[in-house]
């Protein structure tokens, strides 16, 4: 094997490690409501059961990142997916033991959701130096990452459909706690071990867990997109935790068809990833961006005609070309315009603040089709999306994302990787890269 090469699997190892858990969390989102509707039959609770996982997610994310930046993202990643792989492997046993009864279900959804941010945000965190010492650029990492996360979504949907069909909902689960624990491994394996710094920017705190939202809205840029993704995200969540799950049941289809719908969205995103991983650097990310939101609105307006099998699977297509650039575009910015020191911090801050709305819009998307039916719904979504491409097309401070600099210029090349256990370099906030860390 050649220096090159091997310098390349730990970034190959991590990434594979995220597409693992990303294939257990994509039966899960089939598998959960699917089992809440079961033992309840109302869209209401699976609402209800949505916002529990959502709320404790948020809180890991927010005060995880401190964590991180504290004790390291490797024992972070580790123990975060050894509590998740316990919390859903043991609903299957108490499903076969007669004891899962709604309230012990919404306790390991909510203990199992508060680590997994924090698991994931490590994660992400080490992908600047990894990308460095595999010699790849920032946007290809986080574009082959969008794009295995995705490649999980296609397979997982049609993994849990078949599970559920042959065992049911619970037992399907265990899928998704095997996942959990493969990933614990392969982290403990490949993400590099490394001294946290004890070091603060600009007399930050290295416990201070505002320190991430500070950084994030004292950026107009990263604010910008923060507000955008708040939008964005808590629609997503809304059509995958309730509005879907409800749409198949109430129109008679089969459980499959839920699962060859997320299959055709999870395809079209590892498309759509593929595509900016390629060409990425090249188009304007403003461009990408609206282009993105623009076929959001397009997806929604398709869903809300109720359409037949063909047209459904081609709304979920396009709506998963639309979300495959969003995660690395974002992904790449706010990593380079991160300083190491706080990483964690503002990468957990981004997703807890991005995540806040989501739970509401749970909440809110189960009561509003009982009251007025999913086609309501998904015409409000649909006029969402068209809102916010308009108004991303209008604010100045998106330009911004047409003026990064090249990262692979000769003279802005980045300086080698520390040593495993080496503590990582902590530049000034005044001097924030505009490139890859």
């Amino acid at each position: 094997m050649s220096a090159a090469a091997s310098r390349r699997i730990p970034v190959y190892g991590v990434i594979a490690a995220g597409g693992v858990s990303m294939l257990g969390n994509a039966v899960a989102a089939v598998a959960l409501p699917w089992f809440v509707l079961d033992l309840t039959g109302s869209a209401a609770w699976t609402g209800v059961a949505g916002a529990v996982g959502m709320t404790p997610l948020i809180l890991g994310a927010f005060f995880g990142g401190a964590v991180i930046d504290r004790l390291g993202s490797r024992r972070v990643a580790v123990v975060g997916d050894l509590v998740s792989a316990a919390c859903v492997g043991a609903i299957p046993l108490l499903q076969a033991l007669g004891l899962l009864t709604l309230a012990p279900l919404l306790i390991l959804i909510a203990v199992g959701a508060l680590l997994d941010g924090p698991a994931v945000t490590a994660q992400e965190s080490r992908y600047p130096e990894l990308a460095r010492l595999a010699g790849l650029r920032l946007e290809r990492v986080t574009a082959l990452d969008e794009l295995i996360d995705n490649g999980a979504m296609i397979a997982g949907p049609i993994l849990a459909g078949l599970s559920i069909a042959t065992v049911g909902p619970a037992p399907a689960l265990a899928i998704t706690a095997g996942c959990s624990l493969l990933a614990a491994i392969l982290n403990l394996i490949f993400l590099p071990r490394h001294r946290p710094s004890r070091r603060a920017a600009d007399g930050a705190r290295p416990n201070d867990v505002l320190t991430g939202v500070r950084f994030l809205f004292g950026d107009p840029l990263l604010r910008t997109l923060l507000i955008l993704g708040m939008g964005v995200v808590a629609i997503f969540g809304a059509l995958d935790a309730v509005v879907m799950p409800v749409f198949i049941r109430e129109s008679g289809r089969d459980i499959a068809e839920l699962g060859w719908f997320l299959a055709a969205a999870g395809g079209g995103a590892a498309a759509g990833a593929l595509g900016f991983a390629s060409v990425g650097h090249r188009i304007g990310k403003r461009f990408v961006l609206l282009a993105c939101l623009a076929a959001e609105a397009v997806a929604m307006f398709l869903l809300a005609g109720q359409p037949g099998g063909a047209t459904l699977l081609t709304a979920g297509a396009l709506a998963g070309i639309g979300a495959g650039p969003l995660g690395p575009l974002v992904n790449t910015v706010l990593l380079r315009r991160t300083p190491s020191a706080i990483r964690g911090r503002v990468l957990g801050a981004s997703t807890a603040v991005a995540l806040t709305a989501t739970p509401l819009a749970v909440l809110l998307a189960g009561g509003v089709i009982e009251l007025l039916g999913t086609r309501s719904l998904l015409l409000g979504g649909a006029s969402l999306f068209a809102a916010l491409t308009m108004l991303a097309a209008t604010l100045p401070s998106l330009r911004q994302l047409d003026r990064e600099p090249d990262p692979d210029r000769p003279d802005r090349r980045d300086p080698p990787i520390p040593a495993a256990d080496a503590p990582e370099t902590v530049p000034s906030l005044s001097k924030i890269p505009r490139r890859p860390s």
